[in-house]
């Protein structure tokens, strides 16, 4: 098989033919030749949201602070969270979620 044509970028086509090799064939590139480098260019702004990702992941999903701290203050009988702030709470979180008709 030999395989003919210059490569001239993406999308490039070359043709193909199958036969015996004739005598006036070039011979294949070198293994590991390349005609030029690539290379990759991150913007400043996805370097800021890979800075941000790697913050976001050190954080914990869960405040032990503040559960342990709550949670005293029910052994102890001293949670007495704002009814209303709760009620508007559970509103505010209804209103968001999305209607199933």
């Amino acid at each position: 098989m030999r395989v003919s044509g210059k490569s001239s970028g993406v999308g490039s086509t070359q043709s193909v033919s199958s036969g015996t090799k004739s005598s006036g064939t070039a011979s294949p590139a070198p293994v590991g030749a390349t005609a030029g480098s690539d290379a990759v260019q991150v913007s400043s702004a996805a370097r800021l949201v890979a800075v941000a990702q790697e913050a976001l992941a050190a954080v914990p999903d869960i405040r032990t602070d503040k559960v342990e701290a709550i949670k005293s203050q029910i052994d102890a009988d001293a949670y007495n969270p704002d009814g209303e702030a709760v009620a508007a709470g559970l509103i505010k979180e209804h209103m968001a979620q999305p209607r199933h008709s």
